[in-house]
């Protein structure tokens, strides 16, 4: 426990260092506000015990560069009975409490104790965040210069509130590039919430991104506040942004420039705070001189564009995702040099996530030990040998075969649901619904 206590006063300053001191709190005393912000710099301190008036730099200066360094930090207030008003400011701006001279050591006392427990409090809530973002933070795997420079763009921008265009060939990793640059904000407790453009409806489009009120339309049966608003005071991505409907477009435009939603049936706008990474594999450029995409909410989401490189250009990255993807989905399974240097060497049209679904595949045919170069096909891009599936000449059935993987999923995370969605890379909704579809429940 530590207090830093600035007043003019010689005497009640010493007074006042000697009782804490007795109490057994640490504490320093300085007499203006100048020597304040010199301990403030050296040193973080448990509370800020601050007279109102000061010779050079009043209190309430020293409290507000005091918020500045150290945002965590109770503050208390001294003040003479006159200067209440001051110190009521002060405590609207966000000191923690103030206390009106003459005051009782004991009266004193107390508050600076309540304060002390609400500087542990706020310091544990502070490394918790920490923690949070540290776990959510999703990991980056390359030290390729292609990839490097990448995610030096994404660090630049990620502490704003500007639009993010995320660019790539499909499978290059659009959006954990977009969950970095959200675990970078100051937003990264707060929701990040995904939306699929090519996966919605053209009808359903402005209801899924700006809500609707019950009775707006046939089917509306409750208020839907929509994705929007889901991510309020958090990171909204738009994948596959060129597959948006032009009408939508012209409503996500007023979105990024006003800031403010109108939901489907409602007569009144309302404000949202959340910000727009978008992604896409196409030319946008080329899509507005055309005609297909709006050029307005081009320029207006390219603000910030971050490429992601297709893995031809990190090629030296190979090593390392093969080492993070064997660890994900085989954990007895590792790859031998020769194994890999095969896999750095082929051609991978489909990116990341090819070579990902193929480490997984040699994963689970390999069950434990070492993967050789022998192990590895020349044709792993192909999709059904990858799968290591034989196609009868009759047909297949894809409903039970669906049935079928679902089932042997269940099982294998013994009916948790969310470990199986997750195993089945499907949001934990699309399980529900296809369990309930297929009577599985």
């Amino acid at each position: 426990m530590s207090v830093l206590i600035i007043e003019d006063n010689v005497s009640l300053a010493t007074l006042v260092s000697m009782f804490l001191t007795g109490e057994g709190i640490a504490n320093d005393v300085v007499h203006n506000g100048f020597e304040g912000l010199s301990k403030l710099s050296e040193q973080r301190y448990d509370v800020l015990v601050t007279d109102i008036r000061l010779p050079k730099i009043s209190g309430m200066e020293i409290f507000e560069k005091s918020k500045q360094l150290y945002p965590d930090m109770p503050v208390i207030i001294m003040t003479a009975f006159g200067n209440i008003p001051d110190a009521v400011a002060a405590m609207r701006s966000g000191a923690y409490d103030y206390i009106t001279k003459p005051f009782e050591n004991e009266d004193l006392l107390n508050t600076i104790r309540k304060a002390i427990e609400v500087s542990s409090i706020r310091r544990e809530n502070s490394r918790l965040k920490q923690y949070m973002r540290e776990s959510n933070m999703p990991r980056m795997a390359g030290s390729s210069p292609a990839f490097r420079a990448m995610l030096k763009l994404a660090e630049t921008v990620a502490p704003t509130d500007a639009p993010v265009l995320v660019l790539g060939e499909s499978g290059t990793g659009k959006e954990l590039a977009a969950r970095y640059i959200h675990a970078k904000s100051s937003r990264s407790d707060k929701q990040f919430v995904a939306v699929n453009c090519a996966a919605i409806p053209e009808q359903l489009f402005e209801s899924e991104l700006f809500g609707h009120r019950k009775g707006s339309f046939t089917g509306a049966e409750r208020d839907y506040k929509g994705k929007i608003a889901e991510a309020e005071g958090g990171t909204l991505f738009l994948d596959e942004i060129g597959e948006m409907p032009p009408s939508v477009q012209v409503k996500l435009l007023r979105f990024l420039q006003e800031s403010e939603i109108q939901p489907v049936g409602s007569a009144l706008p309302v404000k949202i705070d959340t910000r727009v990474v978008a992604a896409t594999n196409k030319d946008l450029k080329e899509m507005s001189e055309t005609g297909s995409f709006r050029e307005d909410l081009f320029y207006r989401l390219n603000v910030f564009p971050v490429e992601v490189p297709p893995l031809a250009q990190r090629r030296e990255d190979i090593s390392e995702l093969v080492e993070l993807f064997s660890r994900k989905y085989g954990s007895k399974v590792t790859f031998s040099k020769e194994a890999v240097a095969k896999l750095a060497n082929a051609r991978w049209k489909g990116n990341i996530r090819e070579l990902e679904n193929t480490v997984y595949r040699l994963c689970i045919l390999k069950g434990q030990g070492e993967v050789a170069e022998n192990d590895i096909k020349a044709d792993n891009a192909d999709i059904v040998s990858c799968m290591n599936m034989h196609l009868p000449e009759d047909g297949l059935d894809l409903e039970e075969m669906e049935k079928t993987i679902i089932s042997r999923a269940l099982a294998k995370f013994g009916g948790n649901k969310s470990r199986t969605a997750k195993y089945l890379n499907i949001p934990r909704h699309v399980l529900l619904y296809r369990l309930e579809k297929y009577g599985m429940e």
